[in-house]
């Protein structure tokens, strides 16, 4: 199962914000323009400090967007301080990579992530990677709709004849954007559902949530996260619709798969948060519970409660495309 992971929001947010690559839900009114690339660095560190486990991340990245193509990497080493069960190792890696572009109708995806202690070269359990085609069959003024396909590569448990694993699943393309000043809603489907709402989009004050669904287990693989959000100035405003505070709830997760056949570990929890964005820098704290440690998808144990920090500075180079 594909899906965005913690790390991924912070840069799509920031590059929507700044930017404008959200959905388009209206033809390019310049289509001809020459498009200018902008590069944004990126870096980032979590705090994870649980009762009886505490995870590091820091980690480094570059988004570099132009009117029809976006482009991230991302990468994250994480420490976890205290001994693992059935002696784990202590460090792990997550690479991940995303291309999205467009033209006229047509929608290009790729995306390839990996999350191990032995990342990519740990085999095709290790990673995941996907691309995509997709036509947009319904353009209308506050409706979109892009319907396509493409080719996912893992290990996604099924064997051949010789007991090999098969590396390659067909997949869908499914995109929908809806807005309107009372909501505006996404949904993108490619492995999983990833579904995204904002009730009043227009306001200074409005609600927010992302959600997405990981394999079918059970209750923690639905992870989301819903706000309250107050920006500092309207979208008209010349400083831009930026800046701004939020509280809200999430469920969130590490999760790697070791290089060994079957070996996986997962730290799951709940957290409560209060965000302060200043646009290039973002910080998040807040209480952290319910927590567990999963090996295997069948040992769990309880690391207990605990608080959580987050950090992301971004400085776009160069002009942006509005010109802000």
């Amino acid at each position: 199962m594909i899906r965005t992971t913690p790390r991924f929001p912070v840069a799509l947010l920031a590059a929507w914000l700044m930017f404008g690559t959200g959905p388009t839900l209206a033809a390019d009114p310049n289509p001809a323009a020459s498009p200018r690339l902008q590069v944004i660095p990126l870096a980032q560190y979590q705090l994870l400090s649980l009762e009886s486990q505490t995870v590091h991340s820091p980690g480094a990245g570059v988004i570099a967007v132009s009117e029809n193509l976006f482009l991230i990497g991302l990468y994250s080493q994480h420490f976890f301080s205290q001994d693992l069960g059935f002696d784990y190792p202590d460090t792990y890696h997550s690479i991940e990579l995303m291309a999205d572009g467009r033209n006229a109708r047509h929608r290009y995806l790729g995306f390839f992530k990996s999350e191990s202690d032995r990342p990519v070269v740990g085999g095709l359990r290790t990673f995941q990677a996907a691309a995509a085609y997709g036509y947009e069959v319904v353009q209308q003024p506050g409706f979109s709709l892009v319907l396509g396909g493409g080719l996912a590569v893992s290990d996604f448990g099924i064997e051949t004849a010789d007991g090999n694993p098969w590396p390659l699943l067909p997949v869908p393309l499914i995109r929908a954007a809806w807005e309107s000043r009372l909501l505006s809603a996404n949904l993108d489907f490619i492995t999983g559902p990833n579904l995204g709402l904002t009730l009043a989009p227009q306001s200074r004050l409005r609600a927010t949530l992302d959600a997405r669904l990981d394999k079918l287990r059970d209750e923690r693989d639905l992870f989301f996260e819903g706000a309250l959000v107050y920006r500092f100035f309207d979208s008209d405003h010349p400083m831009g619709d930026l800046a701004g505070v939020a509280v809200g709830m999430k469920s969130d997760a590490f999760e790697f798969a070791l290089e060994a056949e079957d070996e996986s570990l997962e730290l799951h929890y709940y957290a409560l948060f209060g965000t302060v964005d200043l646009a290039l820098l973002k910080l998040t704290g807040g209480y952290a519970f319910d927590s567990r440690v999963r090996y295997r998808e069948r040992t769990t144990e309880s690391a207990g409660d605990g608080w959580f920090i987050s950090v992301s500075a971004l400085y776009p180079l160069g002009g942006s495309q509005n010109d802000r």
